[in-house]
């Protein structure tokens, strides 16, 4: 028996047209010119009422972090006085950036009523740890500086970088930065998790998958991954008291679908607030923000990541 159903499984159809199985074998080029069919394959108008300007936020040693700013047309003239997102996208640290999730990000402004800035972080492999956290805690700090109550939001590499950023600035919790909402992150590395073996071979992401992306930062050799640094992946912290009120959507048929409970249960045990939407995402697959307009469980599971994020916000 399917663990799919019709909708879902039309959604891994399509998207096996654009992004072939076993694509990691191929040059980074051709999965980067793969993604980018598949993404704009799936995308959908921005809203009425939802502007993007693309911006860049300098960090330090001159480099400039690209940046796309959605904003509500009625809230432009006190943006610096609002909650803002601050979005961190999918793609195993490999493919993505501001165009792939552009109409993602402008509907998640727009169901949340929230302003939101996407982070076009480095990539790797021509760009290596921490290029990727620093990129994304320079325009976090930028929003701070600002005066901005930041909500980290990431799908997938980008959950892990906002995990991350929330192990670099416990400080400004309970004061300005708000929580995090994670959608089927990887969390944790060397934990041999269940799902791990149950959905090895998963329809859009499979085990041999995340061994070729959680090395990649570090030159794709797996004993380089610096294990003690909680700036490389969020499980990696040796205290997770203080982190921000959290909500977690792994999807249920993802070798990463355990990561979100080993990590619900260690904020669980240092008092902080957290909430692991399992449920919400049994029979959806890694990726699935992108079948939201013809999955009726990942419009359900949309909703609920925007209704997260206005939780928060309150």
């Amino acid at each position: 028996m399917s663990l799919l159903d019709t909708q879902v499984q039309a959604f891994v159809d399509q998207s096996l047209s654009y992004y072939p199985i076993n694509a990691t074998d191929s040059s980074v080029d051709q999965q980067r010119r793969w993604y980018n069919a598949l993404c704009k394959g799936f995308a959908t108008p921005l809203a009425p009422g939802i502007t993007a300007k693309d911006d860049a936020v300098l960090a330090k040693g001159g480099y400039s972090v690209p940046v796309r700013r959605y904003q509500h047309q009625a809230q432009e003239s006190n943006r610096d006085d609002d909650v803002l997102i601050v979005f961190m996208h999918g793609g195993g640290f490999v493919v993505g950036g501001l165009d792939s999730h552009h109409d993602i990000c402008g509907e998640l402004a727009h169901q949340t009523g929230l302003n939101l800035v996407s982070v076009d972080y480095r990539l790797a492999p021509e760009h290596q740890y921490p290029a990727d956290i620093n990129d994304c805690l320079t325009v976090v700090d930028q929003a701070l500086e600002a005066g901005s109550k930041v909500i980290l939001v990431g799908d997938s590499a980008g959950g892990l970088l906002g995990g991350c950023v929330a192990n670099a600035r416990k400080s400004f919790v309970g004061t300005a930065l708000l929580g995090q909402v994670l959608i089927y992150p990887a969390l944790s590395s060397g934990i041999d998790a269940p799902s791990m073996t149950e959905h090895a071979h998963a329809p859009l992401l499979t085990k041999a998958d995340m061994d070729y992306y959680l090395p990649i930062r570090v030159t794709g050799d797996i004993s380089q991954i610096p294990y003690q640094d909680d700036h490389y992946m969020p499980m990696h912290t040796s205290d997770f008291s203080g982190l921000p009120p959290t909500h977690l959507f792994p999807a249920g048929v993802d070798p990463l679908r355990d990561d979100c409970e080993l990590y619900a249960q260690a904020l669980r045990s240092a008092s902080v607030a957290v909430t692991n939407h399992v449920d919400v995402g049994q029979g959806l697959v890694h990726g699935h923000l992108r079948a939201r307009n013809m999955s009726e469980k990942a419009a359900a599971s949309f909703a609920a990541i925007c209704a997260a994020v206005k939780e928060l916000a309150q």
